[in-house]
C-alpha cells in the first residue's frame, strides 16, 4: 500500500551528520511513502553537514519518485538554513 506522506521526527536536540545518516537509511526504508517529512521541532542546533547530507537524500528519493520536506525548522537549524539559502534546493512545508 503506497501512503502519500510519512513524518519522521527527530527527537535529539542537536541535528549532526551522524544524525542525518540515520535519517536517510530510515527515510530510504520508507518506500511506500511518496513524501518523507522530517520534524525537527526539538532540534536546537544543527551542521552544516547534516544539512549537505538532507540535500544529497532529496536528490536519491527525486529519482525515485519520491520527495523530502521539512518542517518545524527554529533557533539555529532555521538560521543556518537561512544562511545557506537552502529553501531551492531542500524545501520546507
Amino acid at each position: 500500500m503506497v501512503t502519500l506522506e510519512t513524518t519522521i521526527v527527530h527527537e535529539a536536540a542537536n541535528f549532526s551528520h551522524e544524525h542525518a545518516d540515520r535519517f536517510s537509511l530510515t527515510a530510504a526504508g520508507r518506500r511506500n511513502a511518496r513524501w518523507i517529512v522530517l520534524d525537527l521541532a526539538k532540534a536546537e542546533c544543527a551542521t552544516t553537514s547534516a544539512f549537505a547530507r538532507l540535500v544529497l537524500l532529496r536528490r536519491l528519493l527525486l529519482r525515485d519518485g519520491r520527495d523530502l520536506r521539512l518542517i518545524n525548522l527554529h533557533s539555529q537549524p532555521a538560521g543556518l538554513y537561512e544562511v545557506n539559502r537552502l529553501d531551492t534546493i531542500l524545501p520546507r512545508l
